[in-house]
């Protein structure tokens, strides 16, 4: 007879792996169902990482697999949308298990090795050009500083502690790691622009948002917007990423309605951008009867354009994507004036690219279509990385 006190190693490379999942995982879905839970997700935090560090390569591929599942199960929703929905539940599944390889990677290092490519990695390792996992970001609910410093301290730290009990000198430098990941210094929070802003947001299906066919009403929705924000003499109004599903700069009547309403107010929303034969995704910025195009600098790997090979790309385009071409990008961000304040503009996925924070800019506006991903985590991990890059 089996004897069951003798837990079978897959099975316990399996609860270790989950439990170490939902520690990294936590905080996002505490700050999803706004949860103030500083205490809880330190204390995740702490437990996940040291999960980590120890694993053993079973139990890191296990690891690496549920993580990103739990973080970006989400992205596999846009594919809803097209012609083939059952990609829905494949495309977590090959996230994941890009994830799982890079973790049981790093489960071949010896353990002080490994702790270094935690701190350090994945300022690198970016699979596809997707910058959106970031281990230091599960500090951002809790007690710990969130900056490129108290992160590799942290993991230093907890290191320690687990090799205290043979050299009891660590004990003393897990101390003042630990301190050192607690106090390190972070941005300071800058004034809010003494602008009256209104935040506008639209609530389109994504199923009909770009059909020519929905349009009329996307266009008399934005105007009741901004009419709406003159009425409250507010000096900008933000309307999302896309608010207006065109190529705006080839829509005459339209621009004419928003500069005449510039003079009011100043706008940002989002439209595409047609330049010659080659597409943008954009946001326009409408200020005194004169307006400005900020084109896309980091486009969403597969959704806007493929990190693949051309020929590649084309195939899975032409398999996928309905055969459509992929957007351009810009070659740097746009920066613009209103008042006395200079604003970045990023659209959506780009907000949370590290790069769009280089030469510190003042302020950012972003502006973002969720509807491809909604309800799930995805704006709340979108604004995390935004929280972390602004620090």
């Amino acid at each position: 007879m089996r004897d069951f006190r003798k837990r079978n190693p897959n099975t316990t490379a399996l609860i270790n792996a989950l439990l170490g999942a939902l520690c990294l995982s936590a905080f996002v879905y505490f700050e999803a169902a706004a949860l103030d839970l500083r205490p809880l997700n330190t204390i995740c935090a702490l437990f996940g990482f040291a999960i980590w560090l120890i694993a053993d390569k079973k139990t890191a591929f296990l690891l690496g697999f549920f993580v990103a599942l739990l973080w970006f199960w989400w992205i596999g929703l846009s594919f809803l949308y097209t012609e083939y929905p059952p990609l829905a539940f494949v495309a977590p599944i090959a996230i994941a298990l890009i994830y799982a390889v890079i973790f049981f990677a790093f489960a071949w290092l010896p353990i002080y090795a490994r702790a270094a490519a935690i701190a350090f990695g994945f300022w690198l390792i970016e699979p596809f050009g997707f910058a959106w996992f970031k281990p230091e970001l599960v500090l951002a609910s809790g007690y710990f500083s969130v900056n490129r410093v108290a992160f590799p301290l942290l993991i230093a730290a907890i290191l320690c502690v687990i090799y205290a009990k043979k050299r009891r000198f660590l004990f003393a430098i897990s101390a003042a790691c630990f301190i050192g990941a607690f106090v390190a210094p972070e941005a300071p929070k800058p004034k809010a622009p003494n602008l009256n802003i209104t935040l506008a947001r639209t609530n389109i299906d994504q199923s009909i948002k770009w059909q020519k066919s929905d349009l009329p009403r996307q266009i008399a929705e934005v105007f009741k917007l901004i009419d709406e924000a003159i009425a409250q003499k507010a000096d900008l109004i933000v309307l999302p990423e896309a608010a207006i599903a065109t190529f705006l700069n080839r829509e005459e009547e339209i621009l004419d309605e928003l500069l005449t309403r510039s003079f009011s107010i100043a706008i940002v929303l989002g439209g595409l951008h047609l330049k010659s034969s080659t597409p943008y995704n954009s946001a326009y910025i409408f200020q005194n009867g004169r307006y400005k195009i900020a084109d896309k600098v980091f486009l969403v790997p597969f959704g806007e354009a493929s990190p693949l090979p051309s020929w590649a790309g084309r195939l899975v385009n032409r398999l996928f994507f309905d055969d459509a071409i992929d957007y351009v990008s810009a070659s740097n961000p746009t920066d613009f004036t209103i008042g006395d304040y200079r604003f970045r503009a990023a659209i959506c996925y780009e907000a949370a690219i590290e790069a769009m924070y280089r030469d510190a800019p003042p302020y950012m506006i972003a502006i973002s279509n969720n509807g491809w991903f909604t309800p799930s985590i995805e704006p709340t991990l979108q604004k995390l990385l935004m929280r972390l890059y602004a620090k």
